[in-house]
Parts: C-alpha cells; sequence; structure tokens
C-alpha cells in the first residue's frame, strides 16, 4: 500500500514565510514586495517585519496569499560586545488566524526603535493589544522557551531563524521547545554574510529529540539583492488562509533553494522521491547509515528508490542540483 509523505491531493503553492518592508528595515513596501513575488510564480508571502505585528489581508487575491506574522529579537545585553560577536535568538511567528493583533513577548523598549525611525506611532505602541505579561528581557533559554509557549497557546507557528547566524551554541539551541519549524536556508545571511545553511543545526535538533520542520526562506530587506533564493513548497488543499495554515501544521511542504520534489512516498518497505533534473538525492537518517543516489556519467537524476528499515528513527531527503542549489524535506518518522 502507497503512503505519501508529501500528499499526493492537492496543489503545490511556492512561497516566501519571512521577509521585511519598510514597515520596519525593509526597502519596499508590502504592496511592492507581494508585486514582486507574484510576478516570479509565488503564491504565499508572509510579510514577517521585526517586532510589531501587521495585517496585510487587504492584500490578499484569490491568487495570492498574504499571512499575517512577526519576527521577534531576543538579543544578549548582559555584557557588552559588537552586535557581531552579540547572541540573538529571532523567532518568526505565523499566526493561524489572519486577523490575530495579539503580541508575543511584548515590550514598548523591543519597539521604540521604529518609533524613533518613524514607521511606528507612539499611539500605535501604547495600543497594542499583547498576550500574557510585559517581555522578560533575560537572554536565557528558559525565557525564550517561555516566549515560545505563550506563542504556540496563543495561536503562533514559531520558527527558529537564521540559528547559524544567531551565535548561538548546540548547548542552547538544543534545549529549545516547541519550536513548529527551524531555517535550514536563509538566503540574506548567504549573500550578505555568506552563513546560510544551518543543515547540520537542524541535525542536532533531530537527534536531540526535537520534532520540528525545515525551511527555506529570504528574509530579504531589499536593500541588496537578497530576494527570490530560500522558497518553501507548500501542497495545499487550496489557496486560503485556513488550508495553508493546515498545511503548514502538518509538514505538508519541502524547503529549496532550486530543485523541486514532485512527490514522496513509501511502498512495499521503499520510499520513492522524483524530482527536477538533479546531481545527486541523498537519504539521511538518525544514525550514521544513510543512501545517496546519482549517476555514473553525471547524467540527470530524476527519481530515486531508497530501502527503508526499522533502525531508522527517520529519514529526511535532501536534493542537489548541478548549480548547487539543494531542496531539503522534512524529517519523517516512519517506525
Amino acid at each position: 500500500m502507497r503512503k505519501y509523505l508529501i500528499p499526493k491531493d492537492g496543489v503545490f503553492y511556492k512561497a516566501n514565510l519571512h521577509s521585511h518592508s519598510n514597515l520596519s528595515d525593509g526597502r519596499l513596501s508590502p504592496e511592492e514586495m507581494k508585486a514582486e513575488y507574484k510576478k516570479r510564480g509565488y503564491s504565499v508571502l508572509a510579510v514577517s517585519d521585526h517586532d510589531f505585528l501587521h495585517q496585510h489581508n487587504e492584500l490578499t487575491e484569490k491568487d495570492f496569499l498574504l499571512l499575517t506574522a512577526y519576527e521577534i529579537n531576543i538579543k544578549d545585553e548582559s555584557t557588552y560586545v559588537p552586535y557581531c560577536l552579540k547572541k540573538v535568538v529571532d523567532l518568526n511567528l505565523i499566526a493561524k488566524d489572519p486577523k490575530e493583533k495579539r503580541h508575543i513577548g511584548f515590550h514598548p523598549q523591543t519597539v521604540q526603535w521604529l518609533v524613533d525611525k518613524g514607521v511606528l506611532s507612539e499611539a500605535e505602541v501604547n495600543g497594542a493589544e499583547y498576550a500574557g505579561e510585559l517581555r522578560n528581557m533575560e537572554f536565557s533559554v528558559e525565557n525564550i522557551n517561555k516566549i515560545i509557549k505563550s506563542a504556540n497557546e496563543n495561536g503562533y507557528l514559531v520558527t527558529l531563524n537564521h540559528p547559524m547566524y544567531s551565535l548561538v551554541d548546540f548547548k542552547e539551541y538544543s534545549e529549545f521547545e516547541g519550536a513548529w519549524a527551524m531555517e535550514v536556508y536563509n538566503h540574506s545571511c548567504k549573500v550578505t554574510y555568506g552563513s546560510n545553511d544551518s543543515e547540520n543545526m537542524y541535525e542536532d535538533m533531530l537527534r536531540s529529540g526535537k520534532s520540528l520542520f525545515a525551511l527555506a526562506t529570504d528574509d530579504n530587506h531589499n536593500h541588496i539583492d537578497d530576494s527570490f533564493g530560500g522558497f518553501t513548497f507548500i501542497k495545499a488543499k487550496g489557496l486560503d488562509y485556513a488550508s495553508v495554515i493546515e498545511a503548514l501544521e502538518k509538514g505538508h511542504f519541502y524547503a529549496s533553494t532550486g530543485p523541486e520534489i514532485n512527490e514522496l512516498y513509501i511502498e512495499d518497505g521503499m520510499v520513492h522521491l522524483k524530482c527536477s533534473a538533479a546531481r545527486e538525492v541523498s537519504m539521511l537518517t538518525f544514525g550514521r547509515k544513510g543512501f545517496r543516489c546519482a549517476t555514473e556519467d553525471g547524467s540527470p537524476v530524476e527519481s530515486a528508490v531508497f530501502p527503508i528499515e526499522e533502525d531508522m528513527k527517520y529519514v529526511r531527503f535532501r536534493v542537489l542540483d548541478n548549480k548547487g542549489n539543494k531542496a531539503y524535506t522534512n524529517a519523517y518518522y516512519i517506525y
């Protein structure tokens, strides 16, 4: 019997789940960003500006969906060091309700820079709705976990953004609890700093017993060419808010910087993957055991078949094309 890891039914929608507009430190307006993404075949965009929640439901159309989201920043201010050496944890919060207004871990201090910049008014700050208490500004695993827990309890999906850029070490990030996903690729970090691929940190989380999904995003600000490099293909029943959130919650998506995965299913103890032309396809597992599919003559690989064994706690897949671009699936717990 065939079991689909990425659902057979539904439509793939191309999405960027992390971006910034001129409502925080980006250059383009939400309207301009929507237009640029729509021109390039995207269907879903989360304009996740820093520290303050904005809705963009008026920009949603039949063929393009705006997700309500924002990014929280928790910095280590315990000692003075230059920002390039400072530990910082950034969490993207995607609201399950498009009309969500409540902030998580809110504190007026965290949005003062937006007021100073002139993109947020004092009236908006004073009128901000928030869940729970004002944020404890301490940088600690315990405090970060409290923020994640509050976000989960109040209807948000929580992403650990660009963990390599954040400078948190294994002892810290392996103790984060309750995240829905982690960025394995962040395009802005690649083009700005060269630190883009956090796949090993995602593997660390899985081996530590955490169950979370993998994302590739732009995190674009558009002061440089940092758009359209990291994206997520979501397999959803339709292009409406509820269907897309349902697909995200269930992990019905994969992350990519180029390659496309068309099918992924298990049948008769073997897993089958069909994809766009690739150099190689790899299956990775909890242990040392894994498999790689490539041709001896370098001709394109468009499908791969791997055995599933009981000692594989989980499996995940990576597709590499001739340009060095990758697609990453989520981890699937088979047994």
